[in-house]
């Protein structure tokens, strides 16, 4: 019998993004702010703001999945993140599965749909970082 203690759907995960992007938001701002201010008001490499954001971004997820497990927008819907070897959730298994979210949020979420058809209910950033969610 396969444990699904881990299973969290699409919906779930879709709302606890949303929630978490409001406290990006405040992320991006105060890293915007900062670099504007190090920079005496100009900024003149335009893609410097799309790397910030992308570093900030990871930074954010890194640290809460890293420490706790969950970000706010997780512990709200109650689930969290966890490594399928049982053991502490690494930086590069962290770095994997932002990468593939990322890809996941780009194609729309149709990568998820993989979940309704994988033998225990794992998406494909799930199988790929080693990493799940389980309901708190």
């Amino acid at each position: 019998m396969i444990d699904k203690s881990h299973i969290v759907f699409p919906l779930k995960r879709i709302a606890a993004s949303i929630y978490d992007l409001f406290l990006l938001l405040g992320v991006w701002f105060a890293v915007g702010s900062i670099a504007v201010w190090i920079n005496g008001g100009i900024i003149e490499i335009k893609w410097i703001g799309p790397i910030l954001v992308f570093l900030s971004t990871w930074a954010f997820y890194g640290y809460f999945w890293s420490h706790g497990g969950k970000t706010l927008g997780m512990a709200v819907w109650k689930f969290e993140i966890y490594s399928l070897d049982n053991k502490k959730i690494t930086f590069s298994q962290i770095s994997i599965r932002y990468l593939f979210n990322i890809l996941t949020f780009l194609l729309l979420g149709i990568p998820l749909v993989y979940m309704y058809i994988s033998k225990k209910n794992l998406s494909i950033s799930d199988r790929i970082s080693r990493t799940s969610y389980k309901k708190i």
